[in-house]
């Protein structure tokens, strides 16, 4: 089990906190691209690492995350217009750029008491469609140099959506793997699932786990039985939550779980194929909700700590129950009767509380995986120089350009699987 202490540790991750210190150590997905789609057009409101912010595309199309108030009078900006050079604060009209300096004060006309306002605001950069943020200290590390990143656009494809949980609830999901055969078993995605799942995954609900410690994180494997060989699945989980998982035959997926605050969380979802076009067919189960992003509609919400942000909020929610089909669960293939694969893990994550108290958890050994997230993201932040060590094991990016691995082969050792796919 988790002591309080640790579990306080994970899950705060506002200015000044070890784990607020290591996400800030790192460019984070902010948001789509889509989201600002327009120069000079609809600011947006967001929240990372406890923090409240505006997003805008300046006249020049560069985009501007900064605080959410203006320095004048603490008035929202996000009611204000953006301009060309930045965006204008509607109480005494403050106009700030993209760095958080103020460029006009209408009241002041001299000029002077305007090059000494400076609101917060952070670096960013578009790469792949998303809108990357650095909000630390000192000279940002290369972007994540993940197989996707550089693919064409119809290799690739990012979402992001709303999670109401603690944002490690949805890395202990990820590295989960004995919780597939039961949690996602369902006659009415079958086919689907095989196309994730090679058909093993079912018809062996007992895997045996294994874990594989790597520079920035670990393997999370998973090993059954098929027929008389063995059936692999190797998932990448990578510092502090990044994770790309293997597919059967559809593309490949990855995940990232980014804290708006201690009790909300972003999550993204990056599919991806290496040597062609995402399939038709695959971009039909995303719009249907699936498998990854869930069923949602972008929009305004309100978050139980009060700030408002933008974002995709899923149509299966606490608040109707997920829309659970009870009838559909009492049959033997039917575990939760919910439909889509990441509502049926959401709802068990959030269901567990917005921060779970895990010191009241009882784990046994299907939980290797989980334990091993938490002590690597505990080992991460236990002193400044282990954060620091952080920062330069990622500065050129390298460590995250990985692959996941799907495969049936006739060994059931690990050190002769981890040789055969090309990992020592």
């Amino acid at each position: 089990m988790l002591s309080k202490e640790n579990n306080l540790l994970l899950c705060s991750v506002g200015p000044g906190t070890p784990a607020g210190q290591l996400f800030r150590s790192m460019w984070l997905p902010a948001m789509l691209s889509s989201q600002l789609p327009d120069r000079v057009g609809t600011p947006v409101r967001l929240k990372l690492l406890g923090e409240e912010l505006v997003a805008f595309r300046d006249g020049e199309g560069k985009v501007g995350i900064v605080q959410s108030q203006c320095a004048h009078r603490l008035a929202p900006l996000f009611l204000g217009r953006v301009e060309p050079q930045g965006i204008r604060c509607p109480y005494h009209g403050w106009l700030y750029d993209s760095t958080g300096q103020c460029l006009e004060i209408p009241s002041e006309p001299s000029g002077t008491v305007c090059r000494n306002m400076k609101i917060k605001a952070y670096q960013t950069t578009e790469k792949a469609d998303i809108v990357w943020v650095y909000m630390g200290e000192g000279a940002p590390p290369a972007l994540p140099q993940f197989p996707w990143i550089d693919l064409p656009k119809d290799q690739r494809m990012a979402s992001v959506w709303l999670q109401e949980s603690n944002w490690f609830q949805g890395v202990e999901g990820e590295v989960d793997s004995s919780h597939v055969s039961i949690l996602h078993k369902s006659k009415s995605q079958k086919d689907v699932a095989t196309m994730v799942h090679q058909k093993y995954t079912f018809l062996d609900p007992t895997p045996k786990l294994f874990t594989h410690d790597t520079p920035v994180g670990f393997l999370s494997i998973a090993r059954r039985r098929a027929d008389e060989r063995f059936y692999w699945r190797l998932t990448q989980w990578m510092l502090p939550m990044f994770s790309l998982v293997p597919s059967a035959v559809w593309p490949i997926g990855g995940r990232a779980w980014i804290p708006i605050d201690d009790e909300n969380t972003y999550t993204w979802d990056f599919s991806y194929s290496l040597d062609q076009p995402i399939p038709p067919a695959f971009l039909h189960t995303v719009l249907d909700g699936m498998l990854f992003p869930p069923a949602a509609d972008y929009g305004r919400i309100r978050l139980n700590t009060g700030s408002v942000i933008e974002t995709w909020i899923p149509r299966r929610r606490a608040d109707n129950d997920y829309l659970i089909d009870r009838r559909q669960q009492a049959e033997d293939w039917e575990v939760t009767g919910i439909y889509g694969i990441n509502d049926q893990d959401r709802s068990v994550q959030e269901g567990m509380g917005r921060i779970s108290d895990r010191p009241r958890e009882r784990l046994v050994a299907a939980d290797l995986t989980v334990v091993t997230a938490r002590r690597k993201v505990l080992e991460a932040i236990k002193s400044p120089e282990s954060i620091a060590q952080f920062r330069r094991l990622i500065e050129d990016g390298s460590v995250y350009a990985c692959n996941p691995v799907d495969t049936v082969l006739d060994t059931d050792d690990l050190q002769v699987f981890l040789q055969q796919v090309g990992i020592q």
